[in-house]
């Protein structure tokens, strides 16, 4: 006899509300005021554990993202740095109009290749001079270009021999950006060998060997928000290049795949770049200052993030890189949006808002947590399919 036929049965949560004193009333909650839009998770003890999972795995990076604590000095550099940009932004009209903050990029240049090997993946390391420079006038400007490190844009690349094919560039979730996690959590040899097509992974700013502290990602979620507009504005600075660069060498069509942070990214790049066969954005969490919110749960963490600024002043400061600022120019039957119902970071409020943003496109709900759906069935049937409606040029004889 199986070991689930002495457990409860799955159940349905009802609305309602627990008391806040209540260990996990939040997360208790948010489960039974539940959107309409988003199918409502069934209460089990595999729920549970994805859940208690995805709650861990928010408080660790909450911490750390913040293990150099804020000194008086750090606050006021950050407060004075964001009071600035505010500032500046809105003298430039650019919290209204944030398309006119993003910088056209030139040609890429010294772009070099070397080969490399990935847990038996063969693959090119590719790298290339990032031309990205905040704007003159810019709050934190040569902070940002003193992070040398980061001046170099790398790229782990599949692509066949002979005639061009399509591509697609994949850019990775927070914390990741080293071949040895992102290749296969996107499946990407598969990707390659089977669909055919050319795939680029994309390394996104202060990540892997872009890195500024010990590990990849510092800088970018902390209470200094100016580095997390640097970063996205760099990457789409770099990104449009790469695209760009790509199109020039021959490329008949290019799409883009990200996940988590790189589910933002997307977002953002489908607000900006039109030309696209896809773009998928997968478990995306979309106001990245909810997000931070949600990463300094506690009141330690709270009190490191006390740098002076107002929350809402800080999602007005950001909103030059907010998807949901942009419309989207990417037509509407190649946006493609997956994520998980028991998603702590990305919540379900997040892919629903860009799902409404986005004008309603097809969405795929999985019943599992933000780190679950590289194994997730109908994630990659859901992603299969839109390769194949979206791509027109290569062989569709396999499924991921």
């Amino acid at each position: 006899m199986k070991i689930s036929s002495f457990l409860p049965k799955s159940c349905d949560l009802h609305n309602g509300s627990v008391p806040r004193w209540i260990p996990g009333a939040t997360t208790i909650n948010d489960f039974l005021h539940w959107p309409d839009e988003a199918p409502k998770p069934k209460l089990s003890f595999g729920a549970i554990a994805m859940v208690g999972v995805d709650e861990a795995l928010m408080m660790g990076l909450g911490i750390a993202s913040r293990l150099h604590f804020p000194t008086t000095n750090y606050r006021k550099r950050c407060t004075d740095e964001m009071h600035d940009t505010l500032e500046f932004f809105t003298a430039k009209g650019w919290i209204d109009k944030p398309r006119g903050y993003h910088q056209s990029p030139p040609a890429l240049e010294k772009v070099k290749f070397k080969h490399d090997t990935s847990r038996g993946v063969h693959y090119e390391h590719m790298t290339f001079e990032s031309a990205y420079v905040p704007h003159t006038g810019e709050a934190g400007r040569s902070r940002w270009l003193g992070y040398t490190a980061n001046q170099t844009g790398h790229c782990w690349v599949l692509r066949h021999s002979g005639p061009q094919r399509p591509w697609l560039i994949n850019i990775h979730g927070y914390r990741m950006g080293m071949p040895y996690i992102d290749l296969p959590f996107f499946h990407t040899q598969a990707l390659h060998e089977n669909k055919g097509l050319n795939i680029l992974h994309y390394v996104l700013p202060l990540h892997g060997p872009r890195k500024i502290g010990a590990s990849s990602g510092d800088g970018v979620l902390t209470p200094d928000y100016l580095n997390l507009i640097h970063t996205e504005a760099q990457a789409m600075f770099e990104l449009r290049g790469i695209i760009n660069w790509l199109r020039n060498d021959g490329a008949p069509q290019v799409g883009v795949h990200g996940i988590s942070l790189g589910g933002y990214t997307t977002a953002l790049l489908a607000g900006l770049e039109g030309d696209l066969a896809c773009a998928i954005a997968g478990v995306p969490a979309i106001n990245l200052v909810r997000t931070t919110q949600r990463l300094n749960q506690g009141k330690l963490l709270s009190v490191m993030d006390n740098t002076g600024m107002s929350w809402r002043d800080i999602e007005r400061m950001t909103q030059v890189i907010s998807p949901i600022a942009l419309k989207p120019k990417v037509p509407a039957d190649r946006r493609y949006i997956y994520a998980g119902i028991l998603d702590r970071l990305a919540r379900p409020e997040d892919p629903i808002d860009l799902w409404k943003h986005w004008g309603r496109p097809k969405i795929q709900w999985y019943a599992g947590n933000h780190l679950t759906f590289p194994w997730e069935k109908t994630v990659n049937t859901f992603i299969d399919n839109a390769l194949n409606d979206c791509y027109t040029n290569y062989s569709k004889t396999s499924t991921l």
